[in-house]
């Protein structure tokens, strides 16, 4: 738990969680393979090294979370500010769009510049969700919209560690059948060690499973237009912010999703 504590909300739940569960097998078989009817150095090192691989695997959870993005395309939405996407009502996109134009000092694209110049017009969309980000990172009063990204974020980097979270599993595979086959003379004298590892590899095979079928670019997809969708709804909240409502919430916390 105090190890938890040392990450924020978002980066325990959108990179700390990932990384466990891309790491789970693994994790489980370094505690397996060291006896824990006593205390000594060898925990020490087993905690140690337990410790250095999730933060490891939270760190790439990040980096290749964002290639992933990049190679998606996700996480920046402008396609759904247009006239003729179904994700927000249309007439709360007209007014919407206009406020943040005002804000933003722009004209706001017509439906015309829409057809002509979608790559112009994107731009100006783009624009307009970086103003909305900047300004709804108080993730109390946009709770809903802070979960969304969380959720995006989560299904972002652990598509990212799918691939490392397999080839784990294959080796974890191949170290388990071999110990049971060979039985080296440190590993035959752990207890209960047949029980441990047959159960680390029916968890490897389930493990896999989750990852080939439940881990795809289709949920990275949907979570990103939800949050694309969120995003532009949250322009109701800060139009009523403006009309009277004091400025200068401090964020509780980081919404970093996109970042």
């Amino acid at each position: 738990m105090d190890l938890f504590k040392q990450f924020d909300t978002y980066s325990l739940k959108a990179r700390v969680f990932p990384a466990l569960i891309a790491g789970l097998p693994t994790l489980a078989l370094l505690f397996a393979i060291v006896p824990w009817d006593h205390f000594g150095i060898s925990h020490a090192i087993a905690a140690a090294m337990g410790a250095v691989l999730l933060f490891a695997f939270a760190d790439m959870a990040r980096h290749r979370g964002r290639v992933v993005q990049m190679q998606l395309g996700t996480g920046a939405t402008p396609e759904q500010w247009h006239r003729g996407n179904p994700d927000v009502p249309e007439i709360s996109k007209d007014t919407f769009r206009d406020h943040v134009a005002r804000q933003l000092k722009r004209s706001a694209p017509t439906s015309e510049d829409e057809q002509a110049d979608p790559a112009r017009a994107n731009d100006f969309y783009l624009s307009a969700n970086a103003w909305l980000r900047d300004r709804t990172r108080d993730t109390r009063a946009f709770s809903l919209l802070f979960s969304e990204n969380v959720t995006y974020g989560f299904r972002r980097n652990l598509l990212g560690l799918k691939l490392a979270g397999l080839v784990l599993n294959f080796l974890v595979l191949m170290f388990c059948s071999g110990i049971l086959w060979f039985r080296p003379t440190y590993f035959a004298a752990l207890p209960n060690l047949e029980e441990k590892l047959t159960f680390i590899i029916a968890a490897v095979l389930l493990h896999s499973a989750y990852l080939v079928f439940a881990v795809g670019k289709a949920a990275v997809r949907d979570a990103s237009r939800a949050y694309g969708r969120q995003l532009i709804l949250s322009t109701e909240a800060l139009m009523k912010k403006t009309s009277g409502a004091p400025k200068g919430t401090k964020a509780s916390s980081r919404s970093d999703g996109l970042r």
